[in-house]
């Protein structure tokens, strides 16, 4: 996402002009925009055309700019549409003042985000999606015979950029001659359509997960193909690529890849692995039962005026897009005295298999330095 200008006042409140350029981006801007700020964008009014008061008069639409006070903000990750929905703040020729109006946020176009106080979530916001270096991704291919998804993965959101389905006869006694043309033409239209949707050079890794060998199968293919090409960019990119186990060639075997201990070890430096591995820390020691993993409000809040008790604090996003202004800041607050006090503190995507097992355990926990029983009394 591009940061065009920013001002900021004494008093925290402010304006930042921003122009979003991927689904990643919408994903920020629904985590930053919150009940009661206001944006203004340019974007389509349907009005009555001059002189026709009648209300059958037909309308004609129109181009204009509008400021808005947020009411609401739907985001829909599949169709990558944003709507903004609130009041008009601003006179205009064609709206009239306080009308309430739906504008959908575009790719490539800027608008102006105004809040009364920009707390320091929404600086991390902006720090993050701002930042090319931020925005570590990964690329992910699982797949088993016949069917292989292609994947983009962010800190927040898992995107299908394709799927590839080829019917694949079964294996006959004697004969494997059908079924080996299909499995090489399924190969080969996996590696043609990996190559046009992951930027191998750009992407820290890319995971191949399947069951049995069909993920070996995939790389060998690859590989054989930068050789015939002679793809030096994709040769020297060999190491990024990284072959691991899962039970079906569907996404949820994404989600159960990621969760092995080894694929964590040689993707600990990606945002997504580590917020996988804090989570699977925490329930590993919730398991346990020796006071040194809690979740709920109530049990976190106790662990937290036991000061240095924290080691790590885990939230998800969801609970700063609360309509509750005294919430959002209470979790901005806890999460600041906990980094004070020496802990760490993730934050984790409810677009991801994480956050969402993290809201149903009320979305905030914490891991202790040391066992504290009874919180939950």
């Amino acid at each position: 996402m591009k940061l065009l200008s920013q001002s900021f006042e004494k008093d925290s409140s402010g304006v930042v002009v921003l122009v979003p350029e991927d689904k990643e981006d919408l994903w920020a801007v629904y985590n930053l925009i919150a009940k009661d700020d206001e944006v203004q964008l340019t974007t389509v009014r349907y009005v009555k055309k001059p002189g026709k008061e009648s209300s059958k008069a037909k309308q004609e639409k129109k181009i204009v700019n509008l400021r808005i006070q947020v009411e609401d903000v739907d985001f829909s990750p599949i169709d990558e549409i944003m709507r903004i929905k609130g009041r008009t703040r601003t006179q205009n020729d064609d709206v009239p003042l306080n009308s309430y109006h739906t504008a959908e946020l575009q790719y490539n176009h800027k608008f102006s985000l105004f809040k009364s106080d920009w707390d320091q979530v929404a600086y991390d916001i902006i720090t993050k999606s701002c930042s090319v270096e931020e925005k570590a991704e990964l690329g992910a291919v699982v797949l088993q015979e016949g069917v292989a998804h292609i994947c983009l993965i962010t800190e927040s959101l898992t995107v299908l950029r394709a799927k590839v389905e080829k019917s694949i006869p079964k294996k006959r006694r004697g004969d494997n001659s059908a079924y080996d043309k299909a499995y090489t033409k399924f190969l080969d239209s996996t590696v043609d359509t990996m190559l046009r949707n992951l930027d191998y050079v750009k992407l820290k890794a890319i995971v191949l997960a399947s069951p049995g060998f069909v993920a070996d199968n995939l790389i060998t293919k690859l590989f054989q193909k930068a050789a015939k090409d002679n793809n030096k960019e994709l040769l020297a990119a060999k190491s990024k690529f990284i072959v691991t186990h899962s039970s079906t060639g569907y996404l949820q075997g994404l989600e159960e890849a990621f969760h092995n201990p080894e694929l964590q070890k040689k993707l600990s430096d990606t945002k997504y692995a580590k917020e996988i591995s804090v989570l699977d820390d925490f329930f590993k020691i919730l398991n346990l039962d020796d006071g040194r993993a809690w979740y709920g409000p109530d049990e976190c809040d106790k662990a937290l005026e036991i000061g240095g008790a924290i080691r790590h604090l885990l939230l998800t996003d969801s609970l700063f897009r609360s309509d509750s202004i005294s919430q959002r800041k209470k979790y901005i607050q806890i999460a600041e005295t906990v980094k004070a006090q020496g802990g760490d503190v993730s934050i984790l995507s409810s677009l991801h298999d994480s956050g969402k097992q993290l809201d149903e355990l009320t979305g905030v926990a914490v891991i202790l330095n040391y066992p504290i029983l009874d919180l939950d009394e």
